[in-house]
């Protein structure tokens, strides 16, 4: 219903302004582009600029042209419930994008999606006269009508899940449907870390989408090679560069959703073998990318108009550490599927040629924001009006400090942390894949210990109970929760 009073009121709008309309045509470029590229399992400290161990002289440069925001978060620490905030600005409870099981994410036998009744932001910006593309990833539902083209996007190139799903080898079905402690699920689960530790193209048979409109009917189209593992990056990476150039003319938002670094690790041949280790070769070919798109943008004479966000869905997947196969968020405590920084807190880059100056931001922000920051620099509107996500336009363009003063953190439909400036305080942590309560809350100053080795919670009672008692009100004032889209 409010996807229609939306269109409605475009349209309505559109009448009603009569030569209006062709004004705002011939100034269509008044709207800056927006690039969204958005990474896999890559960790706070996979930027050389952040320390990391394979130079990313891409990532680099974009970070010193633009901001780079050493404290910005994703709203959760694992693939769906993020994707989900992204799109909607919305913490998980409000919209049902989560889990409350293993692994807490869509799945290939979903029969949910991305809800009906939720607005993306790609279609605030579509309603607003934006060509909208989504290359990669989506991650919100593998039924079509939960595809990112019936959500805002007018075309959309890549896969439904993560790039370890569909496994030929592994009844990733049965595995899911197990409890944790089930022998046959340890089996299964080894034999699959098994493969994506030597990863085979056929161990993986990922469909491919091309989902567009023909003439007013929707296509679905289904590559009959489907997902190349090691080619992807590099083939959408070209069908960006080539899309820039096509569209130069008139506003566009692309989201480009890399399945890597998530394992299993594939790379083009000339990337292999080049970083520090497997984990690096992803990352130099991720930063290649970057390089192609920017350099489209130059080419084409729109980085003055185009503002390029990156950042990544979550913390790295540390269980493949040891085998080269997983990113660092060092110093930073643990990764993926934890509510310690490592896991939420992400790399985030805003880059905007004479409109963002140059600058190490410390505040905190959120992928939250993102969508009523673009609705705000686009000049979008958007319906829902409950959002969790605040204006940052403000700190990106005019250097004004960051909205945003606490963040939650969010796993299996559950406020299991939250900060509230320098300190954090943590409910739940992880047993056996399980988030369980902690016997005793642990509190964190982040400023001074921002690898949370330092609990405070006897040493400072007051501010103890005063951080805990404003979490609780936060959560409470959430309202009701939805239940979870995502427990087959």
């Amino acid at each position: 219903m409010m996807k229609k009073q939306v269109m409605a009121l475009s349209i309505a709008t559109a009448l009603l302004a009569g030569p209006a309309v062709w004004q705002a045509a011939a100034a269509a470029q008044a709207k800056p582009n927006v690039i969204i590229l958005f990474t896999d399992d890559m960790g706070w400290a996979d930027m050389s600029v952040q320390g990391a161990k394979t130079p990313t002289p891409h990532l680099d440069k974009l970070a010193a042209t633009g901001q780079r925001w050493t404290n910005f978060y994703v709203s959760s620490a694992i693939s769906s419930p993020s994707r989900g905030g992204l799109m909607t600005g919305r913490v998980e409870t409000k919209t049902g994008l989560y889990g409350t099981k293993i692994p807490g994410v869509f799945m290939d036998e979903d029969p949910d999606g991305f809800p009906d009744d939720e607005v993306s932001m790609a279609e605030s910006l579509q309603h607003n006269g934006y060509r909208t593309i989504m290359y990669g990833k989506w991650h919100l539902g593998t039924q079509s009508n939960a595809f990112p083209t019936r959500h805002g996007f007018d075309e959309w190139y890549g896969i439904p899940t993560s790039n370890d799903r569909f496994s030929t080898v592994v009844d990733q079905v049965e595995m899911n449907r197990l409890a944790s402690t089930d022998p046959k699920r340890r089996e299964l689960l080894s034999k699959m870390e098994a493969i994506n530790r030597t990863p085979q193209q056929e161990y993986w048979n990922v469909p491919l989408y091309h989902s567009y409109k023909d003439k007013g009917k929707q296509v679905d189209y289904a590559v009959p090679q489907g997902f190349q593992q090691a080619s992807f990056t590099k083939d959408v990476t070209n069908k960006a560069v080539q899309y820039i150039a096509d569209n130069k003319d008139q506003p566009f938002f692309m989201y480009m959703a890399y399945p890597q670094t998530h394992v299993p690790l594939f790379t083009s041949p000339e990337f292999k073998g080049k970083g520090h280790n497997p984990y690096g070769d992803v990352m130099l070919e991720i930063d290649w990318s970057v390089g192609q798109i920017y350099q489209a943008l130059e080419v084409n004479k729109l980085a003055e108009n185009t503002i390029v966000i990156f950042t990544s869905d979550n913390g790295p997947w540390l269980q493949y550490d040891k085998d080269g196969l997983a990113g660092s968020a060092l110093p930073l405590r643990s990764g993926k599927s934890t509510v310690f920084e490592g896991g939420q807190r992400v790399p985030f880059i805003v880059n905007w040629k004479s409109h963002v100056a140059p600058k190490v931001v410390d505040d905190i922000g959120s992928t939250l924001d993102l969508l009523p920051t673009l609705m705000k620099i686009t000049g979008s509107q958007h319906a829902q009006r409950d959002l969790d996500g605040v204006d940052l336009s403000a700190a990106f363009l005019n250097g004004k400090p960051s909205a945003r003063t606490f963040m939650p953190y969010f796993y299996w439909g559950k406020m299991d942390a939250y900060r509230d400036g320098d300190y954090k305080v943590v409910f739940r942590d992880k047993k056996a894949g399980i988030p369980v309560d902690l016997e005793k809350p642990l509190m964190f100053n982040l400023r001074d210990d921002v690898s949370e080795q330092h609990d405070l919670s006897a040493k400072e009672p007051d501010r103890y109970r005063a951080l805990i008692e404003k979490a609780q009100a936060y959560e409470q004032s959430l309202g009701e929760k939805k239940p979870p889209l995502f427990d087959l």
